[in-house]
């Protein structure tokens, strides 16, 4: 009876480590799949600030879904300075909310084009990753 126990208790030990080792596989690959598309957003999102791609930007802001309270108009106003050649350095998920930080070179004046790291938010709606428009001051 004594070893009948130890052996269940063995097999239920062996098949929650069998089962930890499975999933050890499988979430990473799940996150692969997020992070990836969630980069791509941000590539879109880059590419067409450097060349001013208004639609395209406003179309990859949040609170320019249904909903949200910016208007063509409005974005237009905002405005920024120019940049080229940004890159991904980390991107970080955490369930619907994502931080992302970047670098490249921005525009000023006569300074000409300076290097800089922003982080930035970012969120998922249904399914999408979207930029998280700062709120106006």
């Amino acid at each position: 009876m004594r070893i009948r126990r130890l052996t269940e208790r063995a097999n239920l030990f062996l098949q929650s480590v069998l089962l930890a080792g499975v999933l050890a596989l499988i979430l990473p690959i799940a996150t692969v799949v997020a992070g990836e598309a969630l980069e791509e957003r941000v590539q879109s999102y880059w590419t067409a600030r450097s060349s001013n791609d208004l639609h395209t930007l406003y179309n990859l802001e949040s609170a320019a879904q249904p909903g949200g309270w910016l208007t063509p108009d409005q974005y237009q106003r905002i405005g920024g300075l120019p940049v080229r050649d940004v890159e991904i350095v980390d991107a970080k998920i955490d369930g619907d909310q994502a931080k992302v930080t970047l670098q490249g070179r921005v525009a000023v004046g006569s300074l000409g084009w300076v290097p800089q790291q922003i982080t930035q938010q970012w969120i998922r709606i249904d399914g999408a990753w979207y930029h998280q428009t700062p709120t106006p001051q």
